[in-house]
């Protein structure tokens, strides 16, 4: 982090989480391990860490269920960390209606990492599926929370997707323009389908290049992009060329609206930090104080 200029970063468990772990009570223990763990990371260095809870699979709804009044009322969680797909079934499935509900009514934040989905991957050893398959596989569960009308029935919950939210902002208007109004969308016009699609935030994780950002900055709403690195699964030095490049094309975004009455505000449109504290009260509230005592301290 200290390399990078990285003062602060929420942790996450990554694919495949939990769902390794066939027994439904041995997962939703070691999803209590986790988050305590997580949590005690946190108030280690409030400054430094916030954490999104790890749920068991959502095979179990009524474990996750506890697991999210626990992460929140007991551990005062940023958010939870939810995969792509559970048993081939994507995150719109009303399967999982009741877990929207209660997260919506919390307002929660969810950061949403792809997985391996329900069709095996079919690509060479060369091509590895992180690589290759998971940004579809992101885009796969974003048009199914579209089609699933999570993002409408569930306004209150903020959903991040990772990696500049996969092959959603290329594939957007592809699927708007040749589905729109056809029973695959649930008869919802084009322009409604890319509404919704905008309702989403994007991270920047693996994808802070200048090909995929010029894209996704058309295609974001203004303040739903944020700084990610995917530490550790990304190598240092790519780590390192990502967030140089982020610091560069939010530099000149500063200069492009310096002195405009448009919204945008320093730090480059949020990107590096201001659209997360608008995502993460609590974590502001704590670097807000870190900050007063370290004036006070004189330090």
């Amino acid at each position: 982090m200290d390399q990078n200029s990285i003062s602060c970063a929420i942790l996450s468990l990554s694919a495949p989480a939990l769902t390794f772990i066939q027994d439904n009570a041995e997962a939703a223990t070691f999803a209590r391990k986790v988050n305590s763990y997580a949590a005690s990371l946190r108030d280690q260095h409030p400054t430094r860490f916030g954490f999104f809870a790890t749920l068991p699979s959502l095979t179990d709804i009524p474990a996750c269920l506890s697991e999210i009044e626990y992460a929140f009322d007991g551990l005062d969680a940023d958010g939870i960390t939810l995969l792509t797909s559970y048993n081939g079934r994507y995150l719109g499935h009303p399967d999982f209606s009741s877990l929207w509900a209660e997260l919506d009514k919390r307002n929660a934040v969810v950061f949403v990492h792809p997985s391996q989905g329900p069709v095996p991957a079919l690509t060479e050893p060369a091509m590895p599926g992180p690589i290759i398959d998971f940004p579809h596989e992101t885009t796969r569960a974003a048009v199914s929370m579209i089609i699933g009308n999570v993002v409408r029935d569930y306004p209150g919950v903020k959903i991040i997707l990772s990696h500049a939210g996969g092959t959603l902002p290329y594939m957007a208007m592809r699927i708007a323009s040749q589905a729109g109004g056809s029973p695959f969308l649930r008869n919802r016009s084009g322009e409604d389908f890319l509404s919704d699609a905008r309702k989403f935030y994007f991270d920047l994780a693996l994808s802070a290049y200048q090909g995929p950002f010029d894209l996704l900055k058309q295609f974001a709403a203004r303040g739903h992009i944020t700084y990610g690195s995917d530490f550790p699964f990304a190598k240092n030095e790519s780590i390192k060329g990502q967030a140089d490049f982020v610091k560069g094309v939010t530099n000149e975004l500063d200069q492009m609206t310096r002195g405009k009455d448009d919204g945008a505000k320093a730090d480059g449109w949020g990107i590096q930090r201001g659209n997360a504290l608008q995502l993460f009260p609590k974590l502001a509230e704590r670097l807000e104080k870190g900050e007063m005592d370290r004036q006070t301290n004189g330090i």
